[in-house]
Order: C-alpha cells, then structure tokens, then sequence
C-alpha cells in the first residue's frame, strides 16, 4: 500500500476517509464483536467505518473529529479472538500523505568514488531532492538498508531500527544528505561465494528504492571476513543453547499468557497495586512473579491474533535452531 494515505503509520483504503459512516456500536454489531467501553471516552458517536483488514485478522476501524476528515480516532478489533472487542486507541491522529507522495522529488544517487570502496560494509549513498522545490520531513529518517541478492534478482527482506542519529533534514533542491548503507549480515555468512551480487538499497521510512542495483565483487577475502567476523562473537555450544533455552522459555511465556489474556484481565482488574497485579497473573500461568511481570508491562500489541501468531512462530524457529546445535 505504498501509494495508500496513512492515519498515523497505518496505510488505510482512501475510499474510506470519505462518506459518513456509522456507530460504532453497529459497526462492532457486523463484525460480531463487543465494544471496550472503558476505552470509548470522548471517541466519536458516529462516523466509523472500516479503514484496513490486515492479513493476520487485525481490523482497523476510524471516525473523523473534524468536518475536513483530516483528525480521526482509530480502534481496533480481532474477529478470530475467543471474546473479540473493540478498543479505541486513546490519541487523535492525523492523515498523512502516502510514502510515495512523500518521497517525490528525492532520488538515490551513489558519491563519485563508489568504485574506490571495495567493501561492501564501507559504502555511503546520498540522498538527492533532484525536484524544484524545498523538501521537507515530518517524521521520516533518513535509514539507508542495503542487501545483496544474486545477479538480476530484486527481492530482499531486512530488519532495521530507526534512531535519531538517522533522522532526515531539509533538503533544498540540488542538495543532498550523504548517509551509510546499512548492509544487512547474512544469516549464515558461510553460505557467501565470491563472485558477483548485486547491492540493494531502500531508505526504509520513505520506500525510496535505488533505481539500480550496484554490481559488487565479493572476494574470498571480503567473504572470508564475514565468516570471522561470525565465529568471533559465537558461543561455544553449551553457551548458546543456554541462551535458547532462555529466549524460548520467555517466548512461552508470552505465548501461554496470551491464550489466558481474558483471565488474566479479570483477576488484575481489581488489584490494588503493582506486586499484587503480578501475583495474580502468576497464579493464572503457574509462574514465579519475576515472569509474571514480562507479561504485566507488556503493552496492548501482545493481545494481537498477529502477534500471537508472530510469537507462535519465532518461538519455533528458535526451538529448530536450539535442537540444531552440535
């Protein structure tokens, strides 16, 4: 939905930021869920509608503050949850431009001495307003994530996190902001050859895309780097599985709590403090209350079919890797 509007960060359908719309009570009604009232102060009677159905169930609900439709409320439900409801996020937000709007006029272009750079690791890129008039961020940054793919190919996936060391500036036209390429580690450095790849780069919060990739030359050196590079900040096996057994222990926890979620929220519901909250939810999961409070700081997200879903499967991608170890 690179070219959608957003309301806050969501892309949202432009068709629905129009019309009038409905209560949210009837909208709840079709979705055959209930409503949190605890979360429906000074929300709007009226106006709501459907913006976004995400792909892991997630239902995204809005309704205009304004006349101009340009402040909405948003709220959210999962119809596939055993007791589904809505609840309305406390904040206004604004509608924003699409990402494509808002990277108009900006290109990505390598600095003259790129062919200088024989490690991949090393290169910069700038960031150029090749349009005529000044550009402007609102709360984008400027984060340059590099890939290499094999020759001809254009898909990559990466991780990334924004910092204010990334932020974007002001941009008159002709000038431009020369940044680092964040090369993304292969996940088994082992699996590099030398030879030939083609780098990628997207600066991530704009989706502003290199419009060719740069061809680069992988020696057995550079390859052999990246294989040291790896076995330097590896534990020896007993460390490692140590570490699983950590991270899968705090994945099932996260797990099982979510599937206790309507329980847990009746028992805290009258807690008189913090310590008492926690051994509350320890007796609902049959934890210690050192783990009961990971899942009481835990925010609304965790109650999401998609993170559940998230968790379900990083928790067994970790189990795959622990039984992996020699």
């Amino acid at each position: 939905m690179d070219t959608a509007p957003r309301i806050g960060d969501l892309e949202v359908d432009g068709d629905e930021l129009t019309g009038d719309g409905t209560t949210l009570s009837e909208l709840a009604e079709e979705l055959a869920c209930g409503v949190d009232e605890t979360t429906t102060a000074e929300a709007p009677a009226a106006g709501w509608r459907v913006l976004r159905r995400l792909e892991g169930g997630a239902v995204y609900l809005g309704s205009p503050v304004d006349a101009d439709h340009r402040t909405w409320r948003v709220a959210q439900v999962h119809p596939g949850e055993l007791s589904p409801v809505v609840r309305v996020h406390p904040d206004t937000l604004d509608v924003r431009p699409s990402r494509a709007e808002r990277r108009q006029g900006l290109v990505l272009r390598w600095p003259p001495f790129v062919e200088e750079i024989a490690d991949p690791i090393e290169l910069v890129i700038d960031i150029v307003n090749a349009g005529t008039t000044r550009w402007t961020p609102t709360d984008e940054g400027f984060f340059a994530v590099g890939a290499l793919t094999a020759p001809g190919e254009t898909g990559f996936s990466f991780g990334w996190m924004g910092s204010a060391a990334g932020r974007a500036v002001p941009l008159d036209p002709g000038e431009y902001a020369r940044v680092p390429v964040q090369l993304q580690p292969p996940s088994d450095p082992t699996s590099l050859r030398p030879g030939p790849y083609d780098l990628q780069v997207v600066v991530v919060e704009l989706g502003l895309r290199l419009a060719e990739p740069l061809r680069v030359e992988l020696t057995a050196e550079l390859v052999a780097r990246q294989v040291a590079k790896r076995d330097r900040h590896r534990a020896d096996p007993a460390s490692q599985r140590r570490a699983f057994d950590r991270e899968i222990e705090a994945e099932q926890l996260q797990v099982g709590a979510h599937q206790s979620w309507p329980e847990i929220a009746e028992v805290i519901g009258s807690a008189v403090s913090d310590d008492e909250a926690m051994e509350r939810i320890a007796a609902v999961l049959g934890t210690t209350t050192e783990q009961a409070a990971s899942v009481y700081d835990a925010s609304l997200r965790a109650m999401v079919r998609a993170d559940a879903d998230r968790r379900d499967e990083h928790l067994q991608e970790l189990i795959r890797q622990r039984d992996a170890l020699e």
